[in-house]
């Protein structure tokens, strides 16, 4: 069990998150739709979406290994304030050039959130707890992606964008505070030492990074290309749905859905696990993807919509837990940020390449086959790990 300490930390960490995502959460769905109205094409959208990922491929591997070294709690701070200042600079756009510029400050923010907060959880939580809390973490920022984009809509629909820009940074200066009364203040001032070296006993050993990368090579394909497809969703969708009459309201309506099952499966994410075994719900969340991405293309109206949203949100709400469980129970012991910073790197890869990917897709060819190329690639991670199931039967 974690000591009273760590649940406060916890505690803390999860609220925290929670404002960080809503106010990320309200502007990040219109954010091509702001674009559009500043002229973006189909490929300025998919170039929006590949910048703003880029520095989340590349920084959190390094970010992680610099929080092994040097501590993990400033860094998280730095990440929740950096994210709330560059959110007013889209008050000052005036050219997709310059949405881009500044998508690419926002990657860089994040790349200092997520790779630090959950190691953060790993050196704190004991392995057998790890998904249940990994769950409960992912609850917290999911609620906030929730909750956000009605709220967005609304603003938009009433006052325009720019008193959203300005309410989302409002947002994240109060999730700065609340992350350093929580992490930092309180920390140095009630936590006491032998909590912390208690909890850093929890970090698991084993047998190397090779052999950690080849028991973890399948899932981390799954991650590769399930976040190909939600690059697609953020970058892409909200301009693909709107162009068969689909409101920014609804938009919006669409992302609440889509979150609301993302968050009933992070509460119950360690149940699932339970239920069909780590990499089985793994299989049962790919099966589920690729349903939800032949339904986008094929079927295009607002219900169809609202179904395929449900299940991608089933979707991350299976792999994004249990794959961040499985990668820090063989992390080795003391390179916990590093490893879960490549897991996060690996999901900025699919990130980047996404959006650009399905950007220059819809463009050329047309603007259904972003997701029927996602749903086909959805079947590479799907047909490895049914292999690995069928050997070792």
């Amino acid at each position: 069990m974690a000591s009273l300490g760590s649940k406060q930390l916890l505690f803390f960490l999860y609220v925290s998150m929670f404002m960080v995502t809503f106010s990320v959460g309200i502007y990040n769905p219109l954010i091509p739709l702001y674009a559009k109205i500043l002229g973006a094409t189909y490929t300025d959208l998919g170039i929006i979406g590949m910048v703003f990922a880029f520095p989340y491929a590349v920084l959190p591997v390094f970010v992680g290994s610099l929080t092994d070294r040097f501590g993990r709690k400033p860094f998280y701070m730095g990440g929740v304030l950096f994210s709330a200042i560059t959110t007013i600079l889209f008050v000052f756009a005036s050219r997709v050039e310059d949405i881009i510029l500044i998508r690419v400050f926002n990657g860089i923010a994040y790349s200092f959130l997520w790779p630090v907060a959950e190691p953060i959880i790993a050196d704190i939580t004991p392995p057998h707890e790890r998904t249940k809390v990994m769950g409960r973490f992912s609850f917290s920022w999911a609620l906030g992606f929730l909750l956000s984009p009605f709220f967005g809509g609304v603003i938009v629909e009433n006052f325009g964008f720019h008193p959203l820009f300005i309410t989302a940074m409002i947002l994240g200066l109060g999730a700065s505070l609340i992350a350093f009364y929580g992490l930092i203040y309180k920390q140095n001032n009630k936590f006491k030492k032998k909590d912390v070296l208690k909890e850093k006993k929890f970090n698991v050993k084993n047998n190397g990074i090779a052999n950690s990368f080849n028991s973890l090579f399948s899932v981390y394909l799954v991650i590769v290309v399930y976040s190909i497809v939600v690059g697609i969703i953020f970058s892409i969708f909200p301009v693909y749905a709107n162009s068969f009459g689909v409101t920014s309201f609804q938009i919006g309506m669409l992302f609440t859905i889509f979150g609301i099952t993302r968050v009933i499966v992070f509460l119950n994410s360690e149940n699932v696990s339970k239920i069909f075994g780590e990499k089985n719900s793994i299989i049962l969340a790919l099966i589920i993807q690729i349903t939800s991405l032949t339904l986008m293309a094929s079927v295009r109206s607002l219900l169809s919509f609202m179904f395929s949203m449900a299940l991608l949100g089933l979707t991350v709400g299976i792999i994004s837990p249990i794959t961040l469980s499985l990668a820090s129970k063989i992390a080795r012991k003391g390179k916990v940020g590093a490893t879960l910073g490549s897991m996060e790197s690996l999901f900025g890869l699919g990130m980047t390449v996404g959006p650009l990917i399905g950007g220059i897709v819809a463009e050329n060819v047309s603007i259904e086959t972003p997701y029927i190329v996602a749903g086909l690639l959805s079947f590479l991670p799907l047909t490895i790990l049914v292999k690995e199931k069928i050997r070792k039967t």
